[in-house]
């Protein structure tokens, strides 16, 4: 299949991928206010989200599957500038080891918090530091059905590309908000809130605990734990049983476990 595209790159010197290759940097992809998507299951749910695109930049010669074409197909029909980029380019901005080529450039939205109501569950990752943490605990919540996802005093971001790898996508199929932890508070109290602390010095068991149903639950960075803020809220501190003289889980595992115990019981 011939596909259409607006212009070719092949000079690892060219303008526009020495841009790209900046988006690495947290700082030009909130002063630019763009970040980069890789993969063909991320492009496939961001082309189906009401996010702006801006290029499709794509690499034939790394494509696996015939399905590569059929997505091309829909960013065409958007009308989305498409760029080809040789072999040697398009590893040059790649994320990943192995990568599909296909990588899209999008415009971020605005994720403070902007609305006075929110309802159903809440997950709200606190000063989470590693990207695939956060991007895995979004694809897991989405699972679970949890459609509320918040960071907190954002050490990462969500549009970091890694947390879009980890999720898979489904970051744009999700209600998010990134803000200040008392921001987040203030919405979570306002619309009455039960607020659950995963700590693991808690005295009470997640197992079988059963949530209201508007809960939201606070999972805190590896390093640091949760931030003083949430620690000062009236609130349920729930643990997670551990054997075997484990006394801390990776912050996504802990995140999964308890979502799976409190979604059961909902």
């Amino acid at each position: 299949m011939n596909t259409s595209t607006n212009k070719s790159i092949t000079s690892l010197n060219n303008p526009e991928l020495k841009f790209l290759i900046s988006l690495r940097k947290n700082k030009i992809r909130k002063t630019e206010k763009k970040s980069l998507a890789e993969g063909f299951r991320e492009n496939n749910l961001l082309i189906s989200s009401d996010y702006q695109i801006d290029t499709l930049y794509i690499c034939e010669e790394l494509f696996v599957g015939e399905n590569n074409y059929s997505l091309i197909d829909s960013f065409n029909k958007k009308k989305i500038r498409i760029v080809t980029l040789s072999k040697k380019a398009f590893e040059v901005i790649s994320y990943r080891d192995k990568p599909d080529g296909l990588i899209s450039l999008f415009l971020q939205k605005d994720l403070s918090i902007q609305e006075d109501t929110i309802e159903g569950p809440v997950l709200v990752a606190d000063q989470i530091e590693k990207p695939g943490n956060l991007g895995t605990m979004i694809r897991t919540a989405k699972s679970l059905g949890i459609q509320n996802i918040f960071c907190s005093d954002e050490i990462t971001d969500f549009y970091n590309p890694n947390v879009i790898r980890a999720s898979i996508g489904h970051l744009f199929t999700i209600n998010k908000y990134s803000d200040t932890s008392s921001k987040i508070i203030a919405l979570l109290l306002k619309n009455k809130y039960q607020i659950i602390l995963l700590k693991p010095d808690a005295k009470k068991l997640i197992n079988n605990f059963k949530p209201e149903k508007n809960f939201a639950l606070i999972i805190g960075s590896e390093q640091y734990g949760i931030s003083e803020n949430w620690n000062e809220l009236d609130s349920e501190h729930l643990k997670i049983e551990s054997k075997n003289s484990v006394d801390s889980i990776n912050a996504s595992s802990a995140g999964a476990i308890a979502m799976w115990e409190l979604c059961k019981n909902e």
